[in-house]
């Protein structure tokens, strides 16, 4: 890491219309200059208090909004160079909304699409029901989960809606093409990756009604193509929460799909409601577990109120049936984590819900005292970013596997905060966590493959690491820094003393800080999506 610059900065660039933010560490004078060589201004600071997540004496500098241009800093002779532009982000989103086009399963990536990324088609056999191994079925399609080959529901779930409601709220930065198979075919590009999903998805849902948990093998697969990946896959038993989770994507995009669709509409309608039908018969929540001899991701819950809570949403905003307000509101006076956007805790795709699509037809518990609850809440993430050097919205004892989630859900819960009441405050600190994703950060790093000065290099990818190319495939997130779950060899490597926000190594087999996921990359697409629309405005 190249801990020698004073200065941290988005490195993709900065927007006329929005504020530019810089870490600067220490103290002294920092200058700005144009591309003229003028200083326009000189701020003097004073010595930086030390961020407890990282150890470094940083703060934060408004630099105010700046015309388009290039510019440069400069402090104790050491200078550091970026880009104002009108639209920086566009290019940005483009790149992570077709990296789920590299994460397809079931087909062909050909070069004219992929480039030097393409291959064969992969996973095309039929997979056996892990309970009845005599039946056999073809399910074929859907996204790699992340660094490995498995698919599951309810991650899957999850990103789609994500990405469905980045489409919803903000369609601008998603009108051009990403150059996939479908491109031109009368549908935002979006909504054809989409599909790609739910098509995958729909093949998951048993005869009665409940969604199987995932589609993985008995075991990782160790760093080869996916295509040379052909040990038998697996369906793996049913779980409540994955039937839930799927049954409030799909009613989610069966509303989206209407406008384009009629016939799939419909089949995404039918599927959710017969989810739900499973549900209701299935009241008593079962964790799903491992079954003896699957090694595969466990995406395991505590609890399923916070999917059926999503679905209920979601269904009610479908249908308008009273049924589902119902079971909302009664899952919502149970608790819910507003805020939460993630696959172990949906509560926050609900309130997306609630609050933007059904609005207040919602009613008085579903909106009005949602809102306020809502709004509450969101005060704890302005305040994560407001204790940091860095504005990193996120605790020094909260840098996790996939630290780059609960980070992008704060961006997320604050931009929906500035939706809803205009707080300029709210909308800068979650610039300062799209900021934190390229490179505002204490290591210096962009976390998005082929983006920036300095960006991941080695994800743990397999097909990053076994297709012989040194450039890892472009568009993708990493998890980030992880001091809660570290591997023991990496904590070994990394030792005690290193700061939480430093704990990470850009090396293929720490998937603990270094794993790429979907569901990582669709809330960072929804982020991007929003600063993208109100950039150079």
């Amino acid at each position: 890491m190249n801990d020698c610059s004073v200065f941290r900065i988005n490195q993709t660039g900065y927007s006329s219309g929005l504020p530019v933010f810089i870490a600067f560490m220490g103290e002294g004078t920092v200058r700005l200059a144009d591309s003229s060589g003028t200083v326009l201004k000189e701020m003097h600071q004073l010595p930086s208090p030390v961020d407890p997540a990282s150890g470094d004496p940083v703060s934060v500098l408004n630099l105010g909004i700046l015309p388009a241009g290039n510019y440069t800093l400069e402090s104790h002779g050491i200078v550091r160079n970026f880009s104002v532009l009108d639209k920086p982000w566009q290019s940005v989103v483009d790149l992570m909304a077709k990296a789920f086009y590299f994460q397809r399963c079931g087909c062909e990536l050909k070069k004219e699409f992929a480039g030097v990324y393409a291959h064969p088609a992969c996973h095309t056999a039929p997979a056996a029901d892990w309970e009845n191994l005599s039946a056999v079925r073809l399910v074929t399609g859907g996204w790699h989960d992340a660094g490995d080959y498995g698919k599951y529901v309810g991650p899957g779930a999850v990103t789609v809606g994500h990405l469905l409601y980045a489409w919803k709220l903000f369609p601008d930065s998603f009108s051009g093409p990403l150059n996939i198979p479908e491109s031109g075919n009368g549908i935002p590009d979006i909504l054809n990756e989409v599909r790609y999903e739910l098509d995958w998805m729909l093949k998951m849902q048993r005869s009665d009604g409940a969604f199987y948990h995932k589609l993985t093998k008995d075991h990782f697969a160790p760093f080869i193509m996916p295509q040379d990946d052909t040990d038998p896959e697996y369906l793996i038993p049913v779980s409540h929460c994955a039937t839930a989770a799927a049954s409030a994507c799909l009613a989610l995009a069966s509303r989206v799909f209407s406008d384009f669709d009629n016939a799939f509409s419909g089949n995404l309608l039918s599927a959710a409601l017969r989810g739900w039908m499973w549900l209701e018969a299935n009241p008593v929540f079962v964790p799903f577990r491992n079954p003896e001899g699957v090694r595969t991701g466990w995406y395991g819950e505590r609890t399923d109120s916070d999917d059926r809570f999503w679905a209920a949403c979601e269904l009610f905003a479908a249908t308008g049936e009273d049924k589902f307000r119902e079971a909302a509101e009664s899952l919502y006076r149970n608790g819910q984590n507003l805020t939460q956007f993630g696959w172990a805790d949906v509560g926050g795709m609900g309130t997306l819900c609630c609050l933007f699509d059904i609005g207040e037809k919602a009613g008085s518990i579903l909106y009005d005292a949602l809102k306020s609850d809502f709004l509450s809440r969101t005060e704890e993430a302005l305040e994560l970013s407001s204790a940091s050097g860095y504005g990193t919205s996120l605790s020094p004892d909260h840098y996790v596997w996939g630290s780059i989630l609960p980070i992008m859900a704060n961006a997320i819960s604050m931009i929906l905060n500035y939706l809803l009441t205009g707080r300029l405050d709210m909308r800068d600190a979650a610039l300062m966590q799209w900021n934190y994703a390229f490179g505002m950060n204490a290591l210096d790093l962009c976390f998005v493959t082929g983006l920036g000065e300095r960006s991941v290099m080695h994800p743990h990818h397999r097909p990053s690491g076994a297709d012989g190319i040194a450039a890892p495939v472009p568009g993708l997130i990493v998890g980030g820094p992880n001091k809660c779950f570290p591997y023991p060899i990496h904590r070994e490597r990394l030792g005690e003393e290193l700061p939480p926000a430093k704990y990470y190594l850009d090396e293929l087999p720490s998937a603990d800080t270094n794993e790429i996921a979907i569901y990582w990359n669709s809330p960072t697409v929804f982020v991007g999506a929003f600063f993208n629309t109100v950039s150079g405005s």
